[in-house]
Formats: structure tokens, sequence, C-alpha cells
């Protein structure tokens, strides 16, 4: 079916990529800044209209307190992940090699925001999280060229070692896109109601900032092979991304060893692990084998993230995700969130045939440490009840939830 469908992506206009290199390139003039010793940029044209200006630097242990009341004031003692209103887990975090916490001050004192990052130089990816600002100084505070700046000094200090930087972005405001997009991170997914905020549940965009080698040196070289119902997710990921055609087969039905199912069914282990805020990592295997499929609960607003999985036949993922939806029911879980390879067919068959649906086509989002290559993914989620109405979007992620043609009315 590749060549039934050259006519559709031969319409689309490919434009060029905004990697990490080119950020580099464009932002080349902060390259002397540093954030431990921080950063700040003089006032100009000061005026009664001028914003207030604060600067970056930064956290250290003796401010996670001021970190985690920040998250539950301006969320009200309702933001879902409780490890950013901790001052305890905070404080690991500033402690730990692998995180960066800065935070934003005025008059080299106060705290009014922050934002974290969390470097896995493992799978050469690095992640977003955290980004908060009092609700006194939301729209009186120039933060913009701040952002841009201890971005750049971070990215500088990993190029080459982090290929990809992403994070996830609220959709019931654009403020929130419109910086990800200053910072060129491209929307590639849609989590529909995955969060509650202010005791309302919200949807969530994924954005990304790729290195071109993830994308052109260490992506898998195999053409993806997708099922047609993956195909509007793949066309906004060609268009961004050049990532050439894939193979697209006809969806079948998938028929199971019935025998062997009885028997991986007998074989099953449980295993559920807790830590220190509520949260559980639950873990499904097989006795005497390497598969299993393990995902972190959320119970403060019912979800399933974070799923990895090993199997050795679709038998076995068959099984996983039956299990899982067992769990589904029987926790009332509102969410699921699984990524799925964009070369298994099998996988893909299996996780929409369970009622998931794909919300973006990711190319090079997996780092596949034995091959040392990027694997492409598709998200996969479940969620209970109606998108909400109330997304407010900049135009890119307007465009993006066009493309991908989702479910539920636009």
């Amino acid at each position: 079916m590749v060549l039934k469908n050259r006519v559709i992506f031969k319409e689309i206009t490919v434009k060029s990529i905004f990697t990490i290199e080119d950020f580099l390139r464009t932002y080349e003039k902060y390259k002397d800044l540093d954030l431990q010793k921080g950063i700040s940029f003089k006032e100009r044209n000061v005026s009664k209209t001028t914003k207030i200006n604060p600067s970056l630097q930064i956290a250290s242990p003796e401010e996670a307190k001021d970190i985690a009341e920040i998250f539950n004031k301006v969320y009200l003692g309702t933001y879902p992940y409780k490890e950013l209103t901790n001052e305890k887990e905070i404080r690991k975090m500033i402690l730990d090699p692998a995180f960066y916490w800065t935070v934003f001050k005025v008059n080299s004192k106060e705290i009014i925001g922050c934002i974290g990052f969390h470097i896995d130089l493992k799978n050469k990816s690095a992640t977003f999280h955290g980004f908060a600002i009092k609700k006194e100084y939301q729209g009186v505070t120039d933060l913009l060229k701040l952002l841009i700046a201890g971005f750049y000094t971070i990215l500088h200090k990993y190029h080459k070692k982090v290929l990809i930087w992403f994070c996830e972005v609220r959709s019931a405001h654009r403020k929130s896109q419109f910086l990800a997009a200053v910072q060129h991170l491209i929307p590639s997914a849609f989590f529909p109601k995955k969060d509650i905020f202010f005791n309302k549940e919200e949807s969530e965009f994924l954005h990304i900032l790729y290195d071109i080698d993830a994308l052109k040196k260490y992506r898998k070289k195999e053409r993806p092979k997708i099922i047609p119902r993956m195909l509007n997710s793949y066309i906004y990921a060609f268009e961004k991304f050049q990532i050439g055609l894939p193979e697209i087969k006809n969806y079948k039905k998938l028929k199971f060893n019935n025998n062997k199912i009885e028997d991986i069914s007998r074989n099953l282990i449980r295993k559920v692990e807790k830590d220190n805020i509520g949260n559980e990592l639950i873990t499904i295997s097989i006795k005497n084998n390497n598969s299993f499929i393990s995902f972190l609960y959320n119970p403060l607003i019912r979800i399933f993230e974070k799923t990895e999985y090993q199997v050795s036949n679709k038998e076995e993922l068959y099984l996983f995700i039956t299990e899982v939806k067992k769990l589904i029911k029987k926790k009332s879980i509102r969410y699921f969130e699984c990524f799925v390879s964009g070369y298994k067919l099998s996988h893909q068959i299996i996780l929409y045939d369970a009622g998931l649906r794909p919300f973006g086509y990711i190319p090079s989002f997996k780092y596949n440490r034995n091959e040392n290559v990027f694997e492409d993914q598709i998200a996969f989620i479940y969620y209970e009840g109606k998108v909400n109405g109330n997304l407010k979007l900049i135009p890119e992620n307007e465009k993006f939830l066009k493309i991908i043609n989702p479910l539920w009315d636009f």
C-alpha cells in the first residue's frame, strides 16, 4: 500500500526541521552565560510600564521548600504530581546530578518561580518538568529571554549527549504552549484528559525538540509499518520531521494460540511497589520468563502512565493488556498511556482492538541501547468520557489536532 498512498504524501509541503543545532546557532549570543553563576539581563528604557526583570539560577537544596510552596499555592493544593509539592522529594532532585532545578528570583532574593530538567544520559533524552510562577508575578514578569538563555546553556552542555528534549504542555491555556513553541519544541502527541488541575480534567500535548542525529544518523533504518488507523498521525510527523514513507498494511484480525495464552495465564506474577508519595509501580510478569509490562499508577488522578513492556510473542502482549484492562475496571482508571513500536503491526493491532487509540506518531522516541538506534513510537491512549471543549490552542497545536483527526468533535 505504499505506492497507493504516495499521492497523499506528495501533497504535503515538507519544511525544514528546526533542530537543537539550529537552536544553538540562533542563540549563540548566550554561549558565555553560566547558570551556576546566574543569568540576568539589564533593564532598558525603564518606565512605569516596564515588566519586572528577574534572574535565573540553579536552585540550592535550601530552596526546596520555596519550590514546593509555589506549586501548592499556584495550584491551590490540587497539583496532581505530589513529588513537586513535597519539600523532601524536591531536595532529593536538587541533589541528584541527573536533575536541574532552576529558580527565578527578583532582587536576587525572592523566588517567584521555577522550572526543572531531568537528564537521562542512558537514553540520550531529557524532559522539562515543573514550570510554575507565583500568581502575583504572572503577566508582569519578563521571563521569555531568561527561559531561552537558560535552555541554551543546558542544551549546549549536553549537545550530542542528549538527542531528544521533550515536555508535556497544558491545553487549558495558550501561554505554556507559546513558551514551548518559542523554544522550538514541536507538538507530537496528544494526551486526552490525562491530568486534573484545579479539580478539572485537562488534556496535555507532548512537545519535542530533536538533535539532527536522532532523526538522521541514529534513527532505525527499517521502514515503519503501520495500519491505516495510524496514517493521520504519521502524516503530521512526515511533514514536520522528514521521516520518509511508511509501509501501510491492511488491518487484519489477529489469531491467537489459546493453549499458549492459558499456559501464560497460569504463570503470571503481579508485583506492586509503593513510593513515599502514594504512587505505585505495577509490574505484571511471567514466571521463568523475561517478558513483562509495568506502569506507574497515580491514585490521586486515577491514571496509568510511564508504561514499559517487553514480550516475545503476541500472546504475551495480548494477555498483559487484558490484565491491564481488568485493573482499569477495578481501580476506575480514567486514563491509560502506552507507547507502541512503529515497526510492529501486531502490537498496534492488539492495542487498537483493546480500545486504545493513536494520538501521535513520534519518530525516534525510544532509544534502543543494545542496537544504538532510536525507534519510532505511537502514542496509544485509553481515556474515559469525552474531551471537554475547554481547549485553548495556539495555531500549531490546533493544526496538529486537525491533522491527526481524533474521534471526538473538534
